[in-house]
């Protein structure tokens, strides 16, 4: 696995979520691997005066689980560390070049998957930056992982790779 990742919030989201997404507790050993290794956070380079808007997505859905979780949690504190202390890599975003649009074709509004703008960024930041994204959004990602990655390989991306948080963990 890559030593960066590009972590999609649902799968932050999923860490507290013990009867559907995480009865086996694969999210808390692929985050603990995560701060283990020290690996980096991938993000969108903010603009002039701005944030990253992968981070304003996770501290605007990961807001509730902070504040309701106690700080000696380990959940509580690994997500910390990909909030606030993982060393972050960041590249600039443009939807519009052609690797935006190679994204676009595949899980843009145009197309039958119509996935979000949040999603077409997620795996723009993992193919710009060549590393593993880590999701757990099937309609929307992992039902279309190889053709995401026929897109990154086509910008020279060649170890980008598109996991679910059960693959992201066995491979930690």
């Amino acid at each position: 696995m890559t030593s960066t990742l590009v972590i999609d919030t649902n799968v932050l989201e999923y860490l507290f979520d013990d009867a559907t997404h995480n009865a086996d507790g694969h999210i808390d050993e692929f985050l603990k691997a995560f701060v283990e290794k020290r690996r980096n956070i991938g993000l969108d380079r903010p603009a002039a005066g701005q944030s990253s808007r992968i981070i304003g997505e996770y501290k605007h859905r990961l807001q509730y689980h902070l504040k309701q979780a106690s700080d000696q949690t380990l959940r509580t504190q690994w997500l910390r560390y990909v909030l606030e202390f993982a060393d972050r890599i960041d590249v600039p975003v443009n939807l519009a070049d052609s690797l935006g649009k190679c994204i676009r074709s595949k899980i843009g509004h145009r197309t039958r998957v119509r996935a979000e703008t949040s999603d077409q960024l997620f795996v723009y930041v993992a193919s710009a930056l060549d590393c593993v994204m880590v999701s757990d959004n099937k309609a929307h990602i992992n039902h279309h992982a190889k053709q995401l990655r026929r897109c990154a390989r086509s910008h020279d991306s060649n170890n980008t790779d598109f996991l679910s948080s059960v693959e992201a963990a066995a491979a930690a």
